[in-house]
């Protein structure tokens, strides 16, 4: 007799307010991690991904846009044998899709087990553990806390057994007959990811991500893309990120292992175009420069792209940049955060501003776009902070580089600075443009400010400017921010030709 069917499940996309700064699509690496763990154990897996089948598909809820095939038409698409599914907590942005497409599945199909696991490895995730008993009181059966690849298999079998299997696996979340949420002994943080299946992702449908126009980083149109994470964790304990509390220890993969996921999806699927996800890729100068050289060994024809902003001091000199670029790297985020000591030492995070503008020189140089990633509206910011911050981010553009995101803070569940605001009534608001924050018009004025003086300074180069318009014509992106005005209308569009309303 064959097992019953295991599903893993991914939401929707969610954007707050139509705003640009919302509704990214991240690719789930974690899920995909997920279903190759499920399937090297030979049991049966189904994927169904909201936003890769039909990115185009559209429903409101209220100041939400779900933009995916809705939560009833995945459950209707659930195998008839599935007893468990996984449904994924990409973000904290995206985590209304996930409570609406959990409720449907206890309506719809209560005989299946429906479990919760986390991404840890994006700058916008949350920690579970502070909102998982909501949930388990509402819909879910489990919470998976940290990485699921190395607990998948045994929580299946516990799941199918009986609570008492469940009290001996570590870091997850579930309730006992009388109502009591247990929480067992945390996981331990795995240290050998050259082990680990690449990704699953040939068990995806792909074609809405790369069909949509716009992702994470900059696309170009009708390419193949697909992220990659060459590192897990993050050292550094900065005050406004989740990190520190969910996945605080760095752990890399070797530059070979990286390299040969690469060559395996780009003969597997077609891919030419790689994104590297990890919170802090570039920790390791000489593995930086390991995976470049790996590539350029194996004459690999790719793109690669440094999608969140790395801590640029990691990269220790312009020699390093000069392999990047020779390797096929065209873009490189990383985060200053602010122009202002007082603020830097309130998020608890050092930043080389020297060191950035020589690095931003030689990128301008040798053809890496560069993106630099501020923090708006952290407590306790000042005018003289705001002053300083545009004072630096104006050096950065007369270093060259090449586009500003500045996102508003807001209190993720898990990061130290998460009681320092209230007033939001869902957790799906805690966007980068919380727009329930009291003082939600002035910080987002001093946002504008920064684009403002961003793009007035940019016209002294003029050439930029013509390429950039060139890309937003040709849908061929190389910055962000020129993605975001396709996506400013894109979404509007969605909004009024396509949607459902609640």
């Amino acid at each position: 007799m064959s097992s019953p069917s295991v599903a893993v499940i991914v939401p929707s996309v969610v954007s707050h307010n139509l705003d640009v700064h919302t509704g990214i699509p991240f690719m789930p690496h974690m899920a995909a991690h997920l279903v190759s763990s499920i399937s090297k154990a030979k049991l049966p897996v189904q994927v169904l991904d909201s936003f890769g089948i039909s990115s185009n598909t559209i429903e409101v809820h209220g100041k939400f846009m779900l933009m995916g095939l809705p939560a009833d038409q995945i459950v209707g698409r659930v195998n008839h044998d599935t007893d468990i599914v996984f449904i994924y907590c990409r973000t904290i942005e995206d985590l209304l899709s996930t409570e609406i497409i959990g409720k449907e599945f206890r309506k719809l199909r209560p005989d299946i087990k429906v479990v919760l696991f986390e991404n840890i490895q994006t700058v916008n995730s949350f920690s579970l553990k502070e909102i998982i008993p909501e949930f388990l009181r509402t819909f879910a059966d489990v919470g998976i806390m940290g990485e699921p690849e190395l607990r998948a298999v045994e929580l299946i079998n516990a799941l199918r057994s009986g609570i008492p299997a469940l009290q001996t696996i570590d870091g997850i979340a579930y309730m006992e007959a009388n109502k009591e949420v247990i929480f067992t002994h945390p996981e331990a943080f795995n240290t050998s990811l050259d082990d680990l299946e690449f990704p699953g992702w040939e068990l995806f449908d792909l074609s809405g991500y790369w069909s949509a126009g716009f992702a994470h980083p900059p696309i170009k149109k009708d390419s193949k893309f697909l992220p990659i994470l060459t590192s897990r964790g993050c050292p550094y304990r900065c005050t406004f990120c989740v990190s520190p509390a969910i996945n605080p220890k760095w752990r890399s993969r070797s530059a070979k292992n990286v390299v040969d996921e690469i060559e395996y999806f780009q003969k597997l699927l077609g891919v030419s175009d790689f994104h590297v996800s990890d919170l802090d890729p570039t920790i390791s100068d000489s593995r930086t420069r390991g995976i470049a050289e790996e590539i350029i060994a194996r004459g690999l024809k790719i793109s690669w792209k440094i999608a969140q902003g790395t801590k640029i001091e990691t990269v220790k000199s312009t020699e390093t940049l000069t392999l990047l670029r020779k390797s096929g790297c065209v873009f490189f985020s990383f985060s200053p955060e602010t122009g202002s000591e007082h603020m830097l030492e309130i998020m608890n995070k050092k930043f080389d501003k020297d060191h950035a503008l020589r690095l931003t020189r030689h990128m301008n140089k040798i053809g890496i776009r560069t993106q630099a990633c501020f923090i708006a509206g952290v407590p306790g910011e000042r005018l003289k902070d705001r002053l300083q911050t545009l004072a630096y981010m104006s050096k950065l553009v007369f270093a060259g580089v090449d586009e500003i995101a500045v996102t508003i803070f807001t209190p993720i569940p898990g990061a130290a600075l998460s009681e320092s605001l209230s007033g939001y009534s869902h957790y799906s608001e805690l966007s980068h443009s919380p727009k329930w924050r009291e003082d939600y018009f002035q910080v987002s004025a001093f946002r504008y400010s920064m684009y403002l003086l961003f793009f007035f300074l940019k016209l002294k180069y003029p050439r930029k400017v013509a390429r950039e318009i060139r890309g937003i014509l040709s849908k061929n992106f190389e910055t962000k921010m020129e993605m975001s005005i396709y996506k400013f209308f894109r979404i509007r569009w969605l909004y009024l030709n396509n949607s459902k309303r609640y």
